[in-house]
């Protein structure tokens, strides 16, 4: 039984410490401030869309705004979970990248948010399924956001745009015809 439990907190160290390398890596225009409490806090998973399973990619944040920024680092272990956190007054583009699989970009906007709406902070709790490459496929389709989140004023959350991530999937799926054509 204690061989056991002794195991158990060796794995949970191990996790933990694979959290804190990721969170070590990142800039602090990324990491979590304690003061600040208008923050968005992301985390999530990548998977494969082919096998389903969580997979490693990297990930880069650019931040568009008075002070432009660009991050990349990658996800923790070869679990595919990420954790970051994003400012208010902003537009970003996030990207999810791994070789043999086409690029995914998110926007996230922060700009539209009012003061009221701040109270206690966002979660925005992602996964992310990254296809696999075609030959062909259109760089500037994928260096283009895929789908976009933005705060809703009737839900007071920060929510997919519907209508965006439509258009967006329909540009996709019509890209993936014409490659598979040739």
């Amino acid at each position: 039984m204690n061989r056991v439990l002794f195991l158990l907190l060796i794995a949970l160290q191990a996790l933990s410490s694979q959290a804190i390398g990721q969170k070590k890596s990142l800039p602090a225009w990324l990491a979590d401030e304690k003061k600040n409490d208008r923050l968005v806090y992301v985390n999530g998973v990548t998977i494969a869309d082919d096998t389903n399973a969580e997979m490693p990619t990297r990930i880069t944040v650019e931040i568009f705004g008075s002070e432009p920024k660009k991050a990349t680092f990658d996800t923790f272990s070869d679990r595919g979970n990420f954790e970051f956190y994003l400012r208010s007054n902003a537009i970003y583009h996030i990207s999810f990248e791994k070789d043999g699989y086409l690029t995914k970009m998110l926007e996230v906007v922060t700009d539209n948010i009012p003061d009221k709406g701040w109270k206690a902070g966002f979660v925005l709790e992602l996964q992310v399924s990254m296809e696999i490459s075609v030959e062909g496929f259109s760089e500037e389709l994928q260096s283009t956001p895929y789908a976009r989140c933005m705060y809703s004023g009737k839900s007071r959350k920060i929510e997919f745009d519907k209508v965006f991530s439509k258009e967006s999937k329909a540009s996709w799926e019509k890209e993936r015809l014409r490659c598979l054509k040739k």
